[in-house]
């Protein structure tokens, strides 16, 4: 299931920022936004974008990024809700 793999990467891009690893943070990022997009879960990629950008030249505004997370982790959640729903109607 897509949906879970984007989770999880999307939990390893949150743990490479815990390690103030910006650089494999930024790698992870557009992973999940790749990943995502391939998959058309939009606002996910959307959000990994963001923070990909905001990564581009090194440690982040903390406020901004603050924000591009919040932003990620609720669109991943939502993304989960919907691909739950989904496997609901199919099972």
């Amino acid at each position: 299931m897509a949906a879970q793999e984007i989770s999880l990467e999307a939990l390893g891009l949150l743990q490479a920022l815990l390690h103030r690893d910006y650089d494999e943070a930024q790698f992870r990022a557009s992973h999940v936004a790749r990943h995502a997009l391939r998959h058309e879960h939009l606002s996910v990629a959307d959000a990994a974008e963001r923070i990909e950008a905001l990564l581009q030249h090194g440690c982040p505004d903390s406020v901004a990024l603050r924000r591009a997370l919040r932003f990620l982790t609720a669109s991943v959640d939502h993304m989960q809700v919907v691909a739950l729903n989904r496997a609901g109607r199919i099972l």
